[in-house]
């Protein structure tokens, strides 16, 4: 009988082999199960939202349940807690941990959405409790699935994966923990770290192919506004918070029928079509671009995964922000804080435009108070009430416009 105590053993190599491959294709199928499980089962998916209130933190759980509800969730149950620090173990306390499995089970959820992010041990921790068939996620992963019922580009789903392998990059070693594989079968035929590492190095190197597609997208975009630059086309880009109207404009600006009033994220990736300072003959045109709308407090991995759709923003020679100024006074200042950050990170040098859109939905009290809202974060930009639906104001933008763009370059029509 061959000896096989040592090293080199021909059967002990394949053996091993095997087994590691196994877990791999285990640990991968699992993974990729976890993320995209939603958008299998989404039509009858039955959810609960979870949210732990932290003192001079805004309240996320509406909004949260108002993006799920946008993709075909059914929300069963809500349940919030307002701690002073979130759980070391669980993010929301031990006591409530036991009523929100009660709510799970009397609800018959599928899924528990917390507004609150999560981390990887915290997301395993939570499932484990929960009994391993319901699934926990949190709202940054909520956004990405909202994103990819949206997408519908080449370049929207690569930049969806990305931030999905990124944001999920830790995760294999928990799933490993979860499934009871690590510290089991201890010696030469235990898996022990080597199944993360090799999950590791597969989706670095999977992040490194989607990269380099993206960056190839990326260069033919700056070939195309570098074109526009030269032959003297100005820009105007449309920002602003999700939901607030930039779509519905730039329909209204370009004669397009892009999809409106599919709930958040309408717009993934940058749209860029010609506009008319008027419709007398030789009036002058430039590019209009309709980029993704913002969203309060977005993970920074998705807003690095989209940085090329948002630079459209800085290279743009006019924003126009909008904002849905018929919000209430405490939702309104916390997003117009949060477009104002948005633009800070991207670093905009271009002249802003304010645009209070929705006027048709308010008195001019509610007005004057949005106003003063938009003002202490937009000192210095230009406000400009107006109503896309109703067309209120549309031509007193447009002269603004015009005038802007008129200061850094002279008219062009782009059918000479």
């Amino acid at each position: 009988m061959a000896d096989c105590s040592y090293v080199g053993c021909p059967f002990r190599i394949k053996a091993a082999f095997f087994v590691s491959a196994y877990v791999l294709i285990v640990l991968a199928k699992a993974i990729r199960d976890f993320r995209t499980s939603a958008l299998v089962k989404q039509l009858d998916m039955r959810a609960v939202i979870v949210e732990v209130k932290l003192p001079a933190f805004p309240p996320m759980a509406e909004e949260t349940k108002t993006m799920a509800e946008s993709i075909g969730y059914e929300i069963v149950g809500t349940l919030v807690q307002k701690r002073d620090s979130i759980h070391h173990s669980y993010t929301i306390g031990s006591g409530r941990l036991n009523d929100l499995k009660r709510l799970v089970e009397e609800n018959e959820a599928d899924l528990v959405i917390f507004a609150n992010p999560l981390t990887s041990s915290h997301v395993f921790k939570l499932t484990q409790h929960l009994g391993g068939e319901v699934r926990v996620i949190d709202r940054n992963l909520l956004i990405l699935e909202v994103f990819d019922k949206r997408a519908f580009t080449n370049e929207a789903k690569l930049q969806i994966r990305l931030a999905k392998l990124k944001y999920t990059l830790s995760w294999g070693r928990e799933f490993i923990k979860l499934r009871g594989i690590m510290g089991e079968q201890l010696g030469w035929m235990g898996p022990g770290d080597y199944p993360y590492q090799e999950y590791y190095r597969a989706a670095r190197n999977r992040i490194s192919r989607i990269e380099s597609e993206l960056e190839d997208i990326y260069e033919k975009k700056m070939l195309k506004r570098d074109h526009r630059r030269e032959l003297g086309f100005p820009t105007v880009a449309l920002a602003g918070y999700t939901q607030a109207g930039k779509t519905s404009y730039f329909n209204h600006m370009t004669h397009e029928e892009k999809s409106v009033g599919l709930g958040p994220f309408t717009t993934l990736t940058t749209f860029a079509r010609k506009a008319n300072y008027g419709s007398a003959p030789g009036s002058g045109e430039f590019i209009m671009i309709d980029s993704i709308g913002f969203i309060e407090d977005m993970h920074p991995i998705i807003l690095k995964a989209f940085h090329a759709t948002l630079g459209e923003l800085a290279a743009a020679d006019l924003v126009l922000m909008f904002v849905d100024a018929s919000d209430r006074k405490f939702p309104l200042e916390r997003k117009v804080r949060s477009c104002c950050q948005i633009l800070r990170e991207v670093d905009i040098n271009a002249t802003t435009v304010i645009c209070a859109n929705k006027i048709d939905l308010m008195s001019a009290e509610q007005l004057e108070e949005a106003k003063e809202i938009i003002g202490k974060y937009f000192i210095n930009e230009e406000i400009v009430p107006l109503s896309v639906k109703t067309g209120e104001n549309l031509d007193l933008l447009l002269s603004l416009i015009r005038s802007k763009l008129q200061t850094q370059r002279p008219l062009v029509n782009l059918r000479k």
